[in-house]
């Protein structure tokens, strides 16, 4: 005799059949779609910063700014940078005033040696002086250039860069001229997402962690990213394989965590199908389990059926 037995077993093929009356079925505005089975690009989810944007006022990389060399700051190192950037702003100022004061003192010395009232060595150190304050802003403007655009400006910008941080052996696997979604820390379909293009940056990698960088360039004209907050990046992979796919929409979890799929077996009758997702794509999720390509499923009133067997609500 075996040590147990499983009397009256039931097979997940053979699950309770919804059947809905006409009436029911208007009601609960069950809408179906076909199965597909067809490529969905693979995504890997990456931890990203928002950071300020390497780029100067026109919009061309600035290859003499410290953003080439440091994209990300910290936020001490933001305010220490724009503490900097006040002080050089001054530094211009100062040298232009000395440029036009060192002009006029020129000017007057070329007046009075016309007038015969000034010697030739008044004009020569005039020019002189004014050849210094000319250098002087020169130098002034090359260190307010070094240290890049004007934070406020940046910070008014509708859009930011993202720099995500990823192992180097990682990097062959990603197809990293694609289009990425920059959303929440977590991969799930309820996170919204936006588009981040991938922009030529800069080299930059930290070899203690063993990672390089990545920037994609995100728009925030919602006014919702700010820098140094920490996002999730979903970047593609490389290589495409296929798939059965099926809306979001179409997938119920029961308390157990398992995932379900209605499939519509003839005009109103539906029977709870196990499935296993893979990964979710926007709003399309590649599934696995006892169903083919080309059936009908629910994705309107799925959470409908799901409290109609189980009484849910009643």
């Amino acid at each position: 005799m075996p040590p147990a037995k499983i009397e009256n077993p039931v097979k997940e093929s053979n699950l309770t059949q919804v059947v809905l009356a006409p009436e029911a079925a208007k009601r609960l505005s069950i809408v179906t779609t076909k199965v597909e089975k067809r490529p969905l690009t693979r995504t890997r989810l990456f931890g990203g910063e928002i950071t300020l944007p390497a780029l100067n006022g026109s919009g061309k990389a600035n290859k003499q700014s410290v953003y080439t060399i440091l994209p990300s700051l910290a936020p001490a190192e933001l305010v220490r940078l724009a503490q900097s950037q006040i002080d050089a702003d001054g530094q211009v100022e100062q040298a232009k005033v000395q440029v036009q004061a060192a002009q006029i003192a020129l000017n007057r010395a070329e007046q009075m040696r016309r007038d015969k009232v000034g010697t030739e060595r008044s004009v020569d150190d005039a020019r002189m002086q004014l050849g210094l304050a000319e250098a002087n802003l020169k130098t002034a403007h090359e260190r307010r250039d070094l240290l890049g655009p004007a934070l406020l400006d940046v910070n008014n910008r509708s859009r930011f860069w993202v720099r995500v941080p990823v192992y180097v052996d990682d990097i062959a696997g990603l197809n990293t001229a694609a289009q990425a979604r920059v959303g929440g820390l977590t991969n799930s379909s309820e996170n919204a997402t936006r588009l981040a293009l991938p922009v030529a940056a800069p080299p930059s990698a930290n070899p203690a962690a063993a990672t390089v960088d990545l920037f994609y360039e995100v728009k925030n004209s919602d006014a919702s990213l700010r820098p140094g907050q920490r996002v999730g990046v979903s970047i593609p992979l490389r290589g495409e394989d296929e798939n059965l796919v099926v809306p979001w929409s179409a997938l119920v979890y029961d308390v157990n965590g398992g995932c379900w799929i209605y499939q519509a077996l003839q005009a109103n009758v539906y029977q709870r199908r196990r499935v296993q997702v893979l990964r979710v794509v926007e709003d399309q999720a590649a599934v696995m389990g006892d169903i083919a390509a080309g059936i009908e499923v629910v994705t309107a009133g799925v959470a409908e059926l799901f409290g109609t067997e189980f009484g849910v609500g009643k």
